[in-house]
């Protein structure tokens, strides 16, 4: 993460902050004000730790991270997850790494952040948690919030995914985790996606860089880890111990509910001591970024496959880029704005609403797709209601069962239509308006 903040620092767009601050509210407050900044809190109270936070807030930061050219994060990820690497890396010796302090899991010696006012307490919200597969060399990388129970047990909040799954499947219902604090960014990117059962992060992660990752194992166990981690932490997670987790603000912004979790009792702790502690602040657009890609991903893949004309989706931010989408396609088939709309729900259950607009229009223009809707749309022939469908525990409207019911307006015209009539005037622009208009530019 370091050669990561340095990019950010030389393109002026990592942003100090010098004066001391709380993380009780404090730094959360600061962060969630400006979400497209990336920021450095260098004085945080109770710590000796720098504290990073926002990093990925705009899309091009990662982008930077990642060394990939402008507009190309979706397409070089796809291609990442379609052809992952065949292995996880270089494993290096953990004695010869130069962490500062190696030592008993102490976890207030962490900037760690109180977010919101009626959360639970503390919470760790960019923690990778690394595991084994059973009867597997390779890990597994997954996020999950947690909130610090004392100073060597968290709360780990899990849903019904590969950890879980895990929890399920081993003979021991307590087994070996790592938890990864500030990895490289392409290690952050490919623990957030939606990879199948089996497939580690660490194949994406070296498949989106260069040169392999640098890895080493734990020091209580084998499961390895970025040699280059800011801060590793080092336990057990045990799936008969369970603890209250919750309440959480989330993606949408509203607290999440109280739930029994699994609990994780740490044992080891290494970091430097220029280690920079790494946060992210719940409903920012960082949060939204990495809950949308890998939604969008599997969105994408659908579309490509049943509607050939497919141009273009927007997860809105505005919905935690999660609940909303709008799609561009090219009609060929009067009914492939209602194809692309019920592929859309099949690929990512917890979209809510779905927009079809024709290509001519640009799904990240809201502007522009509201007015698909005024004079495309017909409510009569235009709308698809699902009733009693799966949706997201994180919408608090779809209740406990996370059952809901989903939308979609085919704002498209009929394939034979005269387009004539629904498009858009336009005044040709002529050198000496083009000069006028730059002179209001400039001013």
């Amino acid at each position: 993460m370091k050669e990561f903040l340095s990019s950010l620092q030389a393109k002026g767009s990592l942003y100090p902050v010098k004066e001391k601050i709380s993380p009780n509210l404090e730094v959360s407050s600061v962060l969630s004000s400006f979400q497209d900044r990336a920021m450095l809190f260098e004085n945080v109270e109770g710590s000796s730790l720098r504290l990073a936070g926002n990093l990925y807030g705009a899309r091009k930061n990662l982008e930077l991270g990642l060394g990939f050219a402008p507009e190309t994060l979706v397409r070089r990820v796809e291609e990442a997850v379609r052809n992952p690497s065949n292995g996880k890396g270089h494993l290096s010796d953990f004695r010869k790494t130069d962490w500062d302090y190696v030592g008993e899991a102490d976890l207030s010696k962490l900037p760690i952040l109180k977010h919101f006012a009626n959360e639970a307490g503390y919470y760790l919200t960019a923690g990778i948690v690394a595991a084994r597969f059973p009867g597997s060399e390779f890990e597994n990388l997954s996020f999950h919030r947690m909130l610090v129970l004392s100073k060597n047990k968290v709360a780990a909040r899990l849903v019904p995914r590969h950890l879980n799954q895990m929890g399920k499947e081993a003979s021991q219902k307590k087994f070996p985790v790592s938890i990864i604090i500030g990895p490289p960014p392409r290690v952050f990117l490919a623990a957030s996606l939606q990879l199948e059962y089996g497939l580690s992060e660490y194949m994406v992660a070296n498949k989106l860089g260069t040169s392999p990752l640098e890895l080493v194992l734990s020091e209580i166990s084998d499961i390895a880890v970025p040699a280059d981690s800011e801060i590793v932490l080092e336990g057990f997670i045990n799936f008969e111990e369970l603890a209250d987790e919750g309440p959480f603000v989330d993606l949408t912004g509203t607290y999440d509910e109280v739930r029994k979790q699994p609990v994780i009792t740490l044992q080891r702790m290494r970091y430097r001591a220029d280690s920079v502690y790494q946060a992210v602040v719940a409903s920012t657009m960082e949060h939204s970024t990495f809950m949308g890609l890998p939604q969008e991903l599997k969105i994408r893949d659908a579309l490509a496959k049943s509607v050939p004309g497919f141009r273009g989706i927007n997860l809105t931010a505005s919905s935690g880029g999660y609940f909303h989408c709008i799609v561009s396609i090219d009609k060929g088939n009067d009914g492939d704005g209602k194809t692309a709309i019920m592929n859309c729900f099949a690929a990512s259950h917890p979209l809510k609403l779905v927009i079809a607009v024709d290509g001519d229009v640009d799904p990240y223009d809201l502007k522009e797709v509201e007015w698909a809707l005024a004079t495309r749309f017909q409510a009569d022939s235009g709308l698809v209601l699902l009733k009693g469908a799966r949706g997201s525990s994180l919408d608090p409207s779809s209740g406990k069962s996370a059952v809901t019911s989903k939308l979609g307006l085919d704002a498209t015209l009929p394939v034979k239509k005269d387009r004539g009539a629904f498009e858009k005037a336009t005044i040709k622009i002529s050198p000496t308006v083009e000069q006028v208009l730059k002179g209001f530019k400039s001013n």
